[in-house]
């Protein structure tokens, strides 16, 4: 794993370079995936508790981008 909240993970259209919806998202989709850093403050104990991969039920820790 590369990235995880609460840092943000993008998915662009490979071509257009337009975001795709995980709704939108699609097999074969050709698509370009990029994550950028958080402000600091959600990776505190309370912006974690908030927006960490626990709070979406995933039992790991946070993996943050590194610039």
């Amino acid at each position: 794993m590369l990235a995880s909240v609460p840092d943000l993970i993008c998915v662009l259209d490979y071509d257009a370079g337009e975001a795709v919806t995980t709704e939108s998202l699609r097999y074969g989709q050709r698509v370009a995936v990029i994550a950028a850093p958080a402000d600091p403050r959600w990776h505190s104990p309370a912006g974690l508790e908030v927006a960490g991969p626990r709070y979406f039920g995933y039992d790991i820790d946070p993996v943050r981008v590194t610039q």
